[in-house]
């Protein structure tokens, strides 16, 4: 609890699970999302792309949110954020039926079994549901088989009356997906598998036409959404005739990963895996009209390469069906070639396969502890405490500006505005705060985050026909913002360094990275944490087995080291220029209470307002006034 729980409160292990529970207390409260989204948005209280008002219908906030805030005893955070804790295993459990129904549907009771048993412990499966894990994902794989499973039960049924019954409740389930999780692409793959396997079944076209106009017509299919967004595929984002960087490359779960981890993240193996793919193409070769309705079940595992490695776990329950298809088909060829005496126990044989399913699931099970996953909460106690110290103590207007990962839950623990957050990282404000926080003068970061909340998107599009006037009018400082700027600076923030200045040092005017001289690392900068021990040596020191000279800046008789600062509880203490030959500064941090820490990294870094402000103290009062300190988990400046 001392890592998990901040006064009473479960933390959460995904950054939307702020989004999802802010909600939940905005419906309580409330039941009007404009106040939130206006916040959200700030300072352009509008959609961004449309100018659209926001809406305050029930639909418009997020089934999720609806759920916890029907179930939670009250709006406090506390109490909605241990009510979406206690969901998650329901949520994951009615994802089992779900898969089960599915293969059933199908005619594939017990393999459907292993499938959902196996889907359920897979280690890509297990992070979605996993503590702390409010978000989307628990249900998604629900919903989805849910869905396959009663459009295959409306396409084979022999009655027209039953057909339509289960139509309408495919139609009704889809409905509740789209709210839930509103990716309209995903539901038209329902409408060809659904048409597919009725002509298939019925050999005619009006029923199969019958059924589809009624899905399409219950569910509120889009046929605007049928496509995969752009955002996910392209490299960066145009807006006028600048170029700004694509957040997403800086985001882990969109990754790509290889295909041999993709089978060790569904199965625990490579073997296993193959063999589950072995198994799908044998039940397609069989059973082709079938397969073609679970294709896009399959279709996400190398969904990967397009989205990343968020759409693997879709594909789990395809690859263990594989494996469980294998094992009952070898099953009954050995049955069939045992003595007739044998083979004449009418039961023998399902018996059998029955118990290859329980084995199967056994070996699932005794295998679950190499599967576990417990993940630590996505941001540290401190930095929690750090978003909610504001709250109740600043004037209501007042804006938060600080990394977009903590924009949520800022949001939900401080309830003031905010600049960005997981569902604005892509805007242009993102690549500015970035700057902001590697800018050479604390000037320059004023006038950046005065640029941002008091004109934002609005003073960036009218502003930015090229990157010269954008230029001219951040150093002109001409806009100030009306409302009390707090900047909110974390360690955590430091560890994101290389993701922070991929995104802010980047020339808008050719779409390209800004590469920092001498840095092997193009753009990219970052600290380097070393582990360090006394040398027998005078002046030298022992860093990562590496001898650093700390009167001539070298390391193992290189020049490396160009400044050296060291600092207590955050405020500088002393700073000795070493080298000028070299690019690195080396700064060693005593902590009372936690011990030292000592860091390299390249001089840009060290220039950065985010390194003197957090790192050193170094705070110019016509720009910042330090308000909050909890050095070295965070920080936070008045912005003047």
């Amino acid at each position: 609890k001392d890592v998990t729980f901040l006064d009473g409160t479960p933390l959460f292990s995904t950054t939307d699970a702020s989004y999802f529970v802010a909600l939940s207390q905005q419906y309580i409260e409330t039941g009007n999302m404009q106040d939130f989204t206006i916040k959200r948005l700030y300072p352009n209280q509008k959609y961004i792309g449309d100018g659209a008002l926001p809406r305050t219908s029930t639909r418009d906030f997020p089934l999720l949110s609806v759920l916890i805030a029907i179930v939670s005893p009250d709006a406090s955070v506390k109490n909605l954020m241990i009510t979406a804790h206690k969901l998650i295993p329901w949520f994951a459990f009615l994802t089992a039926l779900g898969v089960l129904l599915a293969f059933g549907a199908a005619g594939f009771w017990m393999e459907g079994a292993v499938a959902s048993i196996g889907a359920g412990l897979a280690p890509t499966f297990l992070m979605r549901t996993s503590v702390g894990r409010i978000d989307t994902d628990v249900m998604n794989l629900g919903f989805f088989y849910a869905i396959l499973g009663v459009t295959i039960l409306a396409a084979r049924a022999t009655s027209l009356r039953l057909s339509i019954v289960w139509v309408v409740t495919a139609a009704i389930i889809l409905n509740l997906f789209l709210w839930w999780y509103d990716k309209d692409f995903i539901g038209w793959a329902f409408v060809v598998g659904l048409a597919w396997l009725s002509i298939a079944t019925h050999r005619h076209w009006k029923r199969p036409l019958l059924l589809t106009l009624i899905f399409i017509l219950i569910s509120g299919l889009d046929i605007n959404h049928l496509g995969i967004s752009q955002a996910y595929l392209q490299d960066e984002k145009v807006l006028g005739q600048l170029i700004y960087p694509n957040t997403f490359n800086t985001i882990t779960e969109l990754r790509v990963v290889p295909f041999r981890q993709i089978l060790i993240s569904i199965t625990g193996s490579v073997a296993l895996g193959v063999i589950g793919i072995f198994g799908l193409a044998l039940f397609a070769f069989r059973h082709p009209v079938v397969a073609i309705v679970f294709g896009p079940a399959s279709f996400f595992a190398l969904a990967n390469f397009l989205v990343g490695n968020r759409a693997v776990f879709y594909s789990a329950p395809m690859i263990w069906f594989g494996i469980a298809f294998v094992a009952i088909m070898i099953v009954r060829l050995v049955w069939r070639m045992l003595p007739e005496r044998l083979k004449s126990y009418s039961l023998g044989e399902p018996i059998s396969c029955a118990v290859t399913i329980l084995c199967l699931m056994g070996a699932i099970w005794s295998e679950r502890d190499t599967q576990n996953y417990t993940p630590t909460p996505s941001f540290p106690i401190e930095v929690v405490r750090a978003l909610a110290a504001p709250k109740g103590k600043l004037p209501e207007s007042s804006v938060i500006a600080t990394w977009w990962d903590y924009g949520y839950a800022s949001m939900l623990f401080n309830g003031y505005s905010t600049l960005h957050d997981g569902g604005r990282q892509t805007t242009p404000v993102t690549h500015y705060f970035a700057r902001a926080l590697l800018a050479e003068t604390q000037s320059e970061t004023n006038a950046i985050l005065h640029l941002l909340a008091g004109g934002g998107l609005d003073v960036i599009r009218k502003q930015g026909a090229t990157q010269m006037q954008l230029e001219d009018y951040i150093q002109s400082n001409n806009i100030r913002s009306s409302e009390a700027i707090y900047l909110v600076l974390t360690n955590q923030m430091g560890d994101w360094m290389g993701s922070i200045s991929n995104l802010g040092m980047w020339n808008t005017q050719t779409g390209e990275p800004i590469k920092v001289p001498n840095n092997s690392h193009g753009s990219r900068l970052f600290y380097s944490n070393l582990s360090c021990r006394p040398s027998s040596e005078e002046n030298k020191v022992i860093c990562n087995e590496r001898l650093i000279d700390l009167e001539d800046g070298t390391i193992n008789n290189t020049p490396a080291i160009r400044a050296f600062t060291s600092a207590s509880d955050g405020a500088m203490t002393s700073s000795t220029f070493l080298n000028n030959r070299a690019i690195n500064n080396l700064h060693l941090s005593e902590m009372s209470g936690i011990g030292t820490r000592v860091m390299l990294f390249h001089d840009r870094l060290a220039r950065s307002s985010f390194h003197n402000l957090f790192h050193l103290l170094k705070v110019e009062g016509d720009y910042f006034e330090l308000v909050y300190d909890d050095y070295p988990h965070a920080r936070i400046f008045k912005v003047k």
